[in-house]
């Protein structure tokens, strides 16, 4: 019995080292898997995005809205928004809240700037009295032709006709990059115009210029006035 004992010992122990070694071995390669997923996650992560960058506006439940009552349009703008400026043919509003004062709007309407620059185009759909905006356009000096963030060098430039999503405007290249300026278009209309028919105060055309200086741009504020608009 005793030499069955001792014959069989070392088997064993052969066994339980084999399955200690294979253990240790799946844990190391499961490791070096795993280590190697995550740096080619990270390089893929840092590879550099293609194409034009387009502004998708996010819809914000606890926006809070004051609406405005116009002649021929009403539309709704963030409740601490006052009227700065009334003529003729545009009216202008602009933000209060501390540290977010540095945003306006101005609604042109009939008689219309069309030769007024802007940074960023948004196109118009008009379906009866009222809006649908389209993608915003990135700085029109990434897509019109000389553009350039060199400041030195835009500073010498004029304003350049661009075109976004099929529709005509004139790109401010002389201000460079980030430059946060919307303006409105429609297709196959003159530059910054788009034109309502309202059932009552009749057809007219309008153009929005929003400029938001802030640091960090909020365009939602400009999506919410456009789909809020209505003509009369």
């Amino acid at each position: 019995m005793d030499a069955y004992k001792y014959d069989r010992s070392p088997y064993k122990r052969r066994i339980r080292h084999g399955l200690v070694v294979l253990a240790i071995t799946t844990i190391i390669i499961a490791g070096i898997v795993g280590v190697l997923a995550l740096a080619n996650r990270h390089k893929k992560s840092h590879l550099p995005l293609q194409g034009t960058t387009i502004y998708v506006p996010q819809t914000s439940q606890s926006l809070s809205t004051i609406s405005f009552d116009e002649p021929t349009f009403t539309l709704q703008l963030p409740n601490d928004w006052k009227q700065v400026s009334k003529q003729a043919h545009s009216i202008s509003w602009q933000a209060t809240l501390k540290n977010a004062d540095n945003r306006s709007l101005t609604v042109y309407t009939d008689v219309i700037p069309t030769s007024q620059p802007v940074s960023r185009e948004l196109p118009i759909t008009v379906s009866g009295n009222q809006l649908t905006p389209g993608d915003q356009s990135d700085d029109c000096i990434n897509f019109t032709a000389g553009g350039t963030s060199n400041v030195a060098v835009a500073d010498q430039l004029k304003p350049a006709a661009s075109v976004w999503d099929g529709v005509n405007f004139i790109c401010d290249l002389p201000r460079g990059a980030n430059n946060q300026v919307v303006g409105t278009g429609s297709l196959g209309s003159p530059v910054n115009t788009f034109t309502v028919t309202g059932p009552t105060a009749g057809t007219h055309s309008y153009f929005f210029y929003y400029e938001d200086l802030n640091i960090q741009p909020d365009y939602n504020i400009l999506y919410t006035a456009l789909q809020s608009f209505r003509a009369k």
